[in-house]
């Protein structure tokens, strides 16, 4: 019986080569080529107050503990902006509030 040394070789497909991922913003948790019908982001705030009252009714500890929660539906890779605004925040320090 006769042995032959043989060699397997590799070939790179030129068609299927990526760009390196510093060149394009490539995340590791985002899968490429997502597609959605609409782009929507859902935001919710969940917030619970805690208030601990005296016999008297003096408020003796009082703490909100709260968070956001966004829900995306976005095609690609898009720069979203958000901006939230606190209306007391602006009514105390005197500037006008534009939403409602």
């Amino acid at each position: 019986m006769r042995q032959y040394i043989t060699q397997q070789g590799n070939k790179l497909d030129m068609g299927k080569s990526r760009v390196p991922t510093t060149v394009t913003n490539a995340v590791s948790w985002r899968s490429e080529g997502i597609k959605h019908k609409k782009n929507e982001v859902f935001i919710d705030v969940i917030e619970s107050v805690n208030i601990l009252v005296n016999s008297n009714g003096s408020v003796l500890r009082s703490e909100i503990v709260g968070s956001v929660k966004l829900k995306v539906f976005l095609t690609g890779m898009p720069e979203l902006r958000l901006g939230l605004n606190d209306r007391v925040l602006f009514e105390l320090s005197g500037r006008e509030f534009w939403g409602d």
